[in-house]
């Protein structure tokens, strides 16, 4: 998305109420492994969830996202001493190889343009040893065409499956690589539209959508319609690799 696009969507963004799900949060985080010591990489942090988190449990943490307007919220609402929020782009990271004990991205890869040439920066910032989580939504099996059509209305982005994650990190030579697959259950399509920065014209042909799937896609998803709203079980899949 463009930068304007990301500015529209940074007010928002923390009205959805998928990104502060307890459960979700948990198993990121222990994933991550997390030791006071260390020294941690966010990158597209948005407005800095992910980063705060992070902040509670590491000595230090540089948080990266190519939104001004993104950065100056996380700034605003979830500053903390041992945070530093950066404007960069991912795909160049501005920092010295080896040197954080842990880099994560959550939803944020699917945005990227050269995703080979971010993985690589990932890796090269990283510390021998040291692990890399990157977490993105994926369709349930049978439902990839209908996760990218629905998605085409809404935002020029990447579909990912797990071996398409498992694949990215192999190019990025991490190794030991780990899936952990989190069903977010009943994720509100309304809550999610109406913070999403789309015109309400595109928002109701992604809501109809939803509406006019075929079964199999409602099964997968369980799908449920209650009054007026759309809640279906969002995949989540966590990811990790450690740098040889």
């Amino acid at each position: 998305m463009s930068i304007f696009e990301w500015d529209i969507r940074a007010e928002k963004y923390d009205n959805l109420e998928w990104t502060n799900r307890d459960q979700y949060m948990e198993k990121f985080l222990k994933i991550c492994d997390l030791k006071s010591d260390f020294q941690a990489c966010d990158i597209g942090t948005g407005t800095g969830i992910i980063a705060q988190t992070l902040a509670h449990y590491c000595k230090k943490v540089n948080a990266i996202d190519y939104s001004e307007s993104m950065l100056n919220i996380a700034k605003k609402k979830r500053g903390m001493e041992n945070i530093n929020y950066k404007l960069m782009n991912a795909e160049k990271l501005e920092f010295a190889s080896d040197t954080y004990d842990i880099v994560t991205a959550r939803m944020c890869f699917h945005h990227i343009t050269h995703q080979e040439k971010a993985i690589n920066e990932c890796v090269r910032v990283l510390k021998p040893g040291k692990k890399f989580v990157i977490s993105e939504g994926i369709p349930p099996p049978g439902t990839r065409k209908f996760y990218t059509e629905m998605f085409k209305l809404k935002e020029k982005r990447r579909t990912y499956i797990i071996d398409d994650l498992v694949e990215l990190l192999e190019n990025g030579e991490l190794r030991n690589i780990t899936i952990e697959i989190h069903k977010m259950p009943c994720v509100s399509i309304n809550n999610w539209l109406a913070n999403s920065g789309k015109d309400k014209a595109t928002c109701k042909k992604i809501y109809d959508m939803h509406l006019d799937c075929e079964e199999y896609v409602k099964k997968a998803y369980n799908m449920k319609v209650l009054k007026g709203d759309v809640f279906m079980d969002w995949l989540i899949a966590i990811v990790s690799g450690i740098k040889p």
